[in-house]
C-alpha cells in the first residue's frame, strides 16, 4: 500500500470515530436538556392544576381521567410512601397506531383530609423527532466532511510528498556507473532537502569509491595477467628445449598447468568483480530458449565423449531484458556444470517452464551440501581443471538481475533452475 493511501484511510478513520464520539455527546447533552425542560414543564402543569382544584367542591372526587393527567386517592399509607418522582412509561398513541414513549411526573397532595396520587404526563415524541433529526443531520456532515477530508487530505498530502516521489523515482533509475552526479529535485520543506542533501552526498561518494575500485580492478587483473602470460610463454619455450631432461620436462609441465589455472582464476574473479561492480550495463531482450539450443550445440562434443542424452522441454519461450554476454554466460556455466559432473551415460533434461529454467543431471557422486555449490571456490568434484567459480558466477548474474537461482538434490539427482 502507498504511502499517500495509508495515511489517507488512517487520517479518515480516525476522523469518522472522532464524528461518530461528536454526534453521541451532542445527541445525550441535547436530550438531556430537553428531558429537563419536559421535567421543569411538567412541574409548572403541577401547580396550575394544583391551583384549578382549589376552586372545586370541598372534596375532590377522583378523577378517572384527564387530557393530561389523572388524578386518585389514595390511602394514607400509600400517601406517606409515595414520594414524588418522574418516569418514562409507555402508551398508545391512536394517531400514530403504535406505543410510544411518554414522561410522567408523579406526585401527591392532601385535601379535606383526603389523600390524592396525581400523575401528570407529556409525549417524547419531540424528543425522538429531535434525536431523529440529530442523527441524521449528524449523519449527512459525517458523509459531507470525510469526503472534503478525504478529497483535501488526498490532494494535499499528494502536493507535499511530491519531491520526496520525485528523489525516489530518481533513486530508482540512478546506477553507480553513471557520470553525471545524482539531480535531486528541490523543495520548500526543510526535512525534504536535508535528505535530498545527504542522498546526493551519500550517492556522490558511492560513485567515486566506485570509479576507483572498478579502476584498481582493471589495473590489477592487467598486472596480473601480462606476467602470468609472459611466464606461461617462457615454460612453453622451455618445454620444447631438446636438451630437456625428463624430470625437467614433467616439472615444466606441471607449472604449465598451474599457471593456466591461475590465468583462468585471475580471469574468472575478474568477471565476478565486472559483474558484482554492474560493469555491464547494456540491456536488451534475450530469448533463453535460443541461448539454450546454442550452447547445446556447443558443447555437443562433451556430451558425446560421455555418451551424454541431452532433452530439451520448452513448454514456452523465456524472453528477459538481460545482457546478452551475461546470459549466454549464465545459461553455458549451468548446462556445462551439468555435462562435466554428470555420470557417463545419463540423461540430462533441460526444461522451460513459466518463467524458469531447470537443468536436471544425474551427478557421479553426491554432494552433502549442495546449496554451497553457488559459494566461491566451492567444487563439485574433485577435478583439477575445475576452479569451483562456475556457478558463482551464475549467482552473481542472478542477483544483478534479481533472478532466483536455486539448486534440489536427492541422491545423485540434481536440479539447477533460474527463476526469472
Amino acid at each position: 500500500m502507498r504511502l499517500l493511501t495509508r495515511s489517507t484511510l488512517i487520517s479518515s478513520a480516525i476522523l469518522l470515530v472522532a464524528l461518530l464520539i461528536s454526534g453521541l455527546y451532542i445527541y445525550d447533552q441535547v436530550s438531556q436538556e430537553v428531558r429537563d425542560e419536559i421535567d421543569e414543564k411538567l412541574l409548572n402543569r403541577k401547580l396550575e392544576i394544583l391551583v384549578s382544584l382549589r376552586s372545586w367542591e370541598r372534596a375532590i372526587r377522583p378523577i378517572p381521567i384527564a387530557t393530561d393527567f389523572r388524578l386518585d386517592s389514595i390511602s394514607a399509607q400509600d400517601y406517606n410512601a409515595l414520594n414524588e418522582h418522574f418516569e418514562d412509561i409507555s402508551r398508545y398513541e391512536l394517531v400514530e397506531g403504535e406505543n410510544e414513549l411518554h414522561r410522567q411526573l408523579v406526585t401527591k397532595f392532601k385535601r379535606a383530609d383526603t389523600y390524592y396520587c396525581l400523575r401528570i404526563e407529556t409525549s417524547l415524541l419531540d424528543l425522538e423527532d429531535m434525536g431523529e433529526i440529530i442523527a441524521y443531520s449528524t449523519l449527512d456532515v459525517m458523509v459531507g466532511l470525510l469526503l472534503i477530508a478525504f478529497l483535501v487530505n488526498s490532494l494535499l498530502q499528494r502536493k507535499l510528498w511530491k519531491p520526496f516521489y520525485g528523489t525516489l523515482l530518481q533513486l530508482n533509475a540512478f546506477r553507480l556507473d553513471q557520470v553525471t552526479p545524482l539531480q535531486l529535485p528541490g523543495s520548500s520543506i526543510k526535512e525534504f532537502n536535508q535528505l535530498n542533501e545527504t542522498i546526493a552526498k551519500l550517492t556522490a561518494i558511492n560513485q567515486r569509491v566506485y570509479q576507483q575500485q572498478k579502476q584498481f580492478v582493471e589495473n590489477a587483473s592487467h598486472e596480473i595477467q601480462t606476467p602470468l602470460a609472459i611466464a606461461l610463454h617462457q615454460t612453453e619455450q622451455l618445454i620444447q628445449n631438446p636438451d630437456l631432461t625428463a624430470n625437467d620436462a614433467q616439472a615444466l609441465d606441471i607449472l604449465t598447468q598451474q599457471l593456466e589455472r591461475l590465468s583462468a582464476m585471475n580471469k574468472a574473479l575478474l568477471l565476478i568483480s565486472k559483474i558484482d561492480n554492474q560493469q555491464f550495463g547494456e540491456t536488451q531482450s534475450v530469448n533463453v530458449g535460443d541461448l539454450i539450443r546454442q550452447t547445446v550445440d556447443e558443447y555437443s562434443f562433451l556430451a558425446e565423449q560421455k555418451s551424454l542424452r541431452v532433452e530439451l522441454d520448452f513448454q514456452n519461450e523465456i524472453v528477459v531484458a538481460a545482457n546478452h554476454h551475461l546470459m549466454a554466460m549464465l545459461v553455458g556455466n549451468l548446462i556445462r556444470n551439468a555435462l562435466v559432473h554428470s555420470a557417463s551415460e545419463s540423461l540430462i533434461t533441460i526444461q522451460l517452464a513459466d518463467q524458469s529454467l531447470r537443468v536436471e543431471n544425474t551427478a557421479a557422486t553426491p554432494i552433502a551440501q549442495p546449496e554451497t555449490l553457488f559459494g566461491r571456490f566451492v567444487k563439485q568434484s574433485d577435478k583439477p581443471q575445475s576452479l569451483g567459480l562456475g556457478l558463482a558466477i551464475v549467482k552473481s548474474i542472478c542477483d544483478t538481475y534479481q533472478f532466483t537461482p536455486s539448486i534440489a538434490s536427492e541422491g545423485n539427482q540434481f536440479i539447477f533452475s533460474v527463476s526469472f
